[in-house]
């Protein structure tokens, strides 16, 4: 490959290193000229191997050379083409003319990694071009020293591209001179009979088969059509990655018991101008041809196979020699022909040959990547389909978007376009893979929102990021980012065949993923003439595609995996440069989109560096999210705003005013995203108060208090939160800032609430709902993340549910979904929902709370709300058992899950009520060891908190775990029943008290081994 002048950019490239064994030695045993002589031959073998492969031979180093795969043009075979390079040389070199004695040794190392390219020029000497700096050609060089003689050795990410394609043996991980960790070393055997990287995949593939079921039964009725008697062609169609090759892998699969022949033609980047390749290669494989065998038994078996299947004539065995490169065989039934009649002949050949090998029986031929086909074999293709029609066959090819297809469509023809998978797909993929459950809910929907539906990036990137996880722990999902090393090499080749668009791509991918034109145009600075080419370009190699998510003329990548291959391909101080030109674009052009989205110009600032200019948006990025209820945003926002705060003073110098507006609005957001259960909120509320202290600010005070006392409740610190509560109502009636007085009057009451002081509750919550509606509430910004209208609401349905008034619970509930809705916002939603459900256990009303957990789930699901997740998982098993919808084991098993997210989200708050609920599931699945050791658990964890609310309600748990382990103990039973109504009526919980005399009536009318609560 000739060297082209490039400018420096950052790439995946593979690197391979090759040096001749022993060359001191030969040095010492040649004339100085014979030495020359024989490097002469070496570096000629070596120019030619490399160049075959479609690599860059970069550098003489004395003994050895240097070569790119993937440089100055990515290719997703650059891998593979250096391992096949490798083989090659090896065996190559061994072949060359030595004056010695002893044939010609070497070691390889191949490395696949991040580097610099740095800019090669145009030259024709290759010691003389651009170099690649970075780990990866050091690695490979050591990789080389550490081989044997006549050995390859590979890096770990070109073992993770090969795999499937080679035979690899795993030699452990060895100390390297220059690295400060140990290397993961593979040795390369031989190639597999995996034709290319999308069979190997398929054959390595861990995954069944998902989202694509109709597809199957598509083929699978083909198929069927065929095999009566009417040949079919089916072209399954569709972009990179999205499950063309899998989908043939499961009917091949899916016909395994199947009588039937089945013949595959794999076409290729490397050989698309190789006329038959795919035929040939069908060949080498059917005559078995083995390794170093001679052209002349090779003859022998090529004859052996075409009389099998009835190809007797001498020109056309001599076709098909000459096809396959045989030399030494008589050729004179050719002398006479010409090259067109000799094409004649070989097609008639091949067609005739594979008619006698399917010899009437149902017959699968596969045509993959008909993309890369040879003009030849494609015309071969085309009298196959034509012979199909009145055989029983399937032929079966598959092709990216940009074939067009030759044939018209016909009752023997089916064109089906593969469509990107379905979220429910794509998280089944992850959910697959990820059965450890190493991965966050969060990172897997970050996975499948960047993967857009291809099933391969689901599939690369799911497992990028286990490996991450795993060796370094949660904090591994920061890179989530990164391309994974085995996709990058595919997404660059694509970019690099944009030619001069390849530039706008790359603003565009600074931009974001998304962009309107106007920006673009600014930013460009281009003709508008030269720029609508440059975009039809990018529009027609699917690169872009027309954006509805922004107003306006706009576009976006198809892809966010190829937005981030763009970007990445960048020097950091050309992103840098681009990303500051953009903040001052937007800055002075476009004030609507900073004013709608002020997060965007924080973005780019912080890029670009200037961090005091990015943090006063960042901060108002935050805000407008927290107003929406988006509080994972919001967190991002102020974590961001306060990291480069910091990151920009010295602790001496940090504007204190500004690290605590910073930190109040982490702290409530953080609450709002995870709960006040989160331990960093409760730090952050710490280091706040603090602050607000030291600065006499009261504003923040309130705040600060108001958060504290959240925290105390899930906490379940309930005496540090009425004291939190009582302080803020302190501050209400000093100033009688309305904001204040609904605050305080909430956080009282609901503490009062939980604490079973039925009465104080109900007078606070009262006194919050009332001052709502009379400063207008919903107008108002208040400190805590969580309206307080609702929360008062759902409160004081809770207060009225225990002292038995249903009709006027179902109006509260009622009036706090009308104000959820109102307000718009999903958190206030699946918060009243969450509290209906609760109170639908409580009132025995299974059916509903089945319904409503799936709801509460299905939105928590797609918005991130873990806490309401893990509480409707616990619910929604003890609703299955209780309604009979379920066995007892099975809902057991889904509400045991809902408790262990609760658990390591730090969740106490209800944890004794909800462990009462899971004793009772034990008891009815049978188990009853554990039901007696978790109701004990129960009353311990109700006893401790002091949400002496649920406290009655535990005990009559436990009066029933009793009845069904001990039938025998009736006095036993009754003194529980009889506490639990004492406490009931100490709370002037009604509907408590008469719910406990039923069940103490029921009790005496029945067996207590019968007792059901």
């Amino acid at each position: 490959m000739k060297p082209v002048k490039r400018p420096a950019e950052r790439r995946q490239v593979t690197v391979l290193f090759c040096d001749l064994v022993n060359s001191t030695s030969l040095a010492e045993q040649l004339d100085p000229e014979e030495l020359m002589e024989l490097f002469e031959s070496y570096y000629a073998v070596c120019d030619d191997v490399v160049s075959t492969h479609f690599g860059y031979l970069a550098q003489y180093l004395g003994d050895g050379i240097l070569a790119y795969f993937g440089y100055p043009d990515a290719s997703e075979e650059a891998a593979p083409n250096a391992v096949r390079a490798g083989l090659r040389l090896r065996d190559s070199i061994r072949r060359i003319d030595s004056p010695t004695s002893e044939a010609l040794r070497c070691r390889i190392g191949i490395a696949t990694g991040s580097v610099v390219a740095n800019a090669i020029q145009h030259n024709e000497t290759p010691h003389k071009a651009g170099l690649m700096i970075g780990e990866t050609p050091n690695l490979a060089a050591r990789l080389q020293s550490a081989a044997e003689p006549d050995q390859i050795l590979v890096s770990e990410n070109t073992y993770r591209i090969t795999t499937g394609l080679f035979h690899h043996q795993n030699l452990g991980r060895r100390e390297l001179k220059g690295f400060n960790r140990a290397i993961p070393l593979y040795a390369v055997g031989e190639e597999t009979d995996s034709s290319c990287r999308s069979q190997a995949r398929w054959k390595t593939s861990v995954l069944p088969l998902i989202g694509r079921q109709q597809e199957r039964e598509l083929l699978l009725k083909t198929w069927q059509t065929a095999c009566e008697g009417q040949g079919q062609l089916l072209l399954l169609q569709g972009e990179p990655g999205i499950g063309k090759s899998h989908l043939v892998g499961e009917l091949k699969r899916s016909l395994i018991d199947q009588g039937h022949r089945q013949m595959s033609w794999y076409c290729g980047p490397n050989t698309r101008e190789s006329t038959l390749h795919p035929i040939a290669e069908q060949i080498n494989r059917a005559a078995g041809f083995e390794k170093g065998e001679a052209d002349e038994s090779r003859h022998e078996k090529l004859a052996k196979l075409m009389q099998r299947y009835g190809a007797t004539e001498a020109r056309s065995l001599e076709v098909l020699a000459d096809l396959i490169g045989l030399s030494g065989a008589n050729r004179s039934a050719l002398n006479e022909l010409t090259p067109e009649k000799k094409r004649q002949i070989r097609l008639d050949t091949l067609l005739a040959m594979i008619q006698a090998w399917s010899n009437g029986e149902p017959s699968l031929i596969i045509v993959e990547d008909l993309h890369w086909i040879d003009p030849t074999t494609l015309e071969l293709l085309d009298r196959l389909i034509t012979t199909a029609q009145h055989q029983p066959w399937m032929v079966l090819a598959t092709a990216r978007p940009e074939f067009i297809t030759p044939w018209p469509s016909s009752k023997h023809g089916v064109h089906l376009n593969l469509e990107r998978l379905d979220r429910t797909a794509s998280e089944l993929i992850c959910s697959c893979l990820n059965s450890e459950e190493a991965l966050s809910p969060q990172l897997t929907r970050r996975i499948v929102e960047r993967c857009d539906g291809i099933p391969l990036f689901v599939e690369e990137t799911t497992k990028s990021m286990l490996e991450l996880v795993r060796a370094k722990g949660p904090d591994g999902g920061d890179g989530i980012d990164n391309i994974p090393e085995t996709l990058q090499d595919s997404l660059v080749a694509r970019l690099d065949r944009l030619g001069a668009a390849r530039r706008l791509a790359s603003i565009g991918a600074v931009i974001g993923r998304s962009f309107s034109y106007d920006l673009l145009e600014s930013v460009a600075s281009q003709p508008d003439d030269l720029l609508r080419e440059q975009m039809d370009d990018l529009m027609e190699s699917g690169i872009l595609q027309v954006s509805d998510q922004i107003a306006g003329e706009a576009y976006e990548f198809k892809h966010a995996l190829i937005r981030d291959a763009a970007y990445e391909t960048m020097l950091k101080r050309e992103r840098q440069i681009l990303h500051e030109q953009i903040a001052q674009t937007l800055l002075c052009h476009f004030h609507q989109l900073v004013d709608a989205e002020p997060q965007l110009l924080a973005h780019h600032f912080t890029r670009a560096g200037s961090f005091a200019q990015a943090i006063p948006h960042w901060i108002s990025a935050g805000r407008r999210s927290a107003d929406m209820a988006s509080h994972e945003e919001a967190v991002q926002h102020f974590q961001t705003a306060l990291d480069l705060l910091r990151e920009a003073c010295s602790q001496e110098d940090l504007p204190a005013s500004l690290e605590l507006t910073l930190l109040l609005g982490l702290a409530m957001s953080l609450a709002g995203s995870r709960s006040y259960s989160a331990p960093e909120v409760g730090l952050i509320l710490e280091e706040s108060r603090a602050l607000a202290e030291r600065l006499d600010d009261s504003q923040s005070f309130f705040t600060i208090l108001r958060g504290i006392c959240n925290f105390a409740i899930v906490s379940c610190d309930l005496d540090n939160a009425e004291r939190s509560a009582g302080q803020c109502i302190q501050l209400w009636e000093q100033a009688q800032d309305p904001i204040h007085g609904i605050e305080a009057h909430f956080a009282l009451g609901y503490v009062h609430y939980i604490k079973g002081s039925m009465a104080l509750g109900r007078k606070h919550l009262s006194e919050s709902i009332q001052l709502y509606h009379l400063h207008k509430g919903w107008d108002l910004s208040f400190p805590s993340t969580h309206d307080p209208m609702i929360g008062s609401l759902t409160a004081l349905a809770m207060v009225e549910h225990a002292a038995g008034d249903p009709s006027q619970v179902a109006a509260t509930l009622e009036q706090a979904k009308q104000h959820a809705l109102r307000l718009g916002r999903n958190y206030e939603t699946v918060y009243t929902m969450g509290h209906e459900l609760l109170i639908h256990v409580l009132q025995g009303r299974y059916l509903e709370a089945i319904a409503l957990s799936d709801t509460i789930l299905s939105i928590s699901d797609a918005y991130g709300y873990l806490t309401w997740r893990a509480i409707a998982k616990v619910y929604k098993g003890v609703s299955l058992a209780q309604a009979g919808q379920a066995d007892p084991g099975e809902a057991l098993s889904i509400a045991m899950e809902g408790m262990r997210e609760q658990q390591r989200l730090g969740v106490m708050t209800l944890e004794g009520f909800r462990l009462a609920e899971i004793a009772t599931l034990h008891s009815l699945a049978g188990a009853i060891s554990e039901a007696l050791s978790t109701i004990h658990a129960a009353e311990e964890a109700v006893n401790r908190s002091g949400e002496s609310y649920f406290l009655p309600l535990v005990h009559v748990r436990k009066a029933g775990v009793i009845a069904r382990a001990m039938g025998h103990d009736k006095p036993g039973v009754l003194e529980i029943l009889d506490q639990a109504l004492a406490m009931a009526k100490r709370q002037g919980a009604s509907s408590f008290a008469t719910m406990i005399n039923e069940k103490k009536q029921v009790y005496a009318r029945e067996d207590v081994g019968s007792f059901s609560l």
